[in-house]
């Protein structure tokens, strides 16, 4: 098991999540009408939303890799390329408020794990 408390099958399930999220999230980005899109939340909040999940599932995938530039960093790419695909598709269109919010979901995730620390099914990632 390795020192940060991730066996490696939890390893591998996470970069599995990791990988479908980010397949879910093209296709919900990338589609002319999104197949689910709730009317009564923020789209920007579903934007910080979704890249908070994918840093948490990044981090808990690569446990000894460093956050910022390895995982935050190419995450944001991601959004970006989402983001200038989308200025191609007629019925969607670009805007860097999402990215924004994208940024300020990743920038999120580091400010949280104080609280990710205390419960009890995440608490083993940062054991040593």
């Amino acid at each position: 098991m390795p020192s940060e408390g991730v066996s490696d099958g939890g390893q591998r399930a996470f970069r599995l999540l990791l990988g479908a999220a980010l397949v879910f999230i093209a296709w919900q980005a990338l589609s002319a009408a999104p197949p689910l899109q709730p009317q009564f939340v923020s789209d920007k909040l579903l934007h910080a939303g979704a890249f908070l999940t994918l840093a948490w599932l990044a981090d808990f995938g690569w446990p000894k890799t460093d956050y910022w530039l390895p995982k935050a960093l190419p995450l944001l790419a991601y959004g970006g390329l989402i983001e200038l695909a989308q200025s191609g598709i007629a019925a969607r269109s670009a805007e860097w408020q999402d990215l924004a919010a994208d940024a300020l979901g990743l920038g999120l995730y580091p400010l949280l794990t104080p609280l990710l620390r205390r419960l009890p099914f995440l608490a083993p990632r940062w054991r040593r």
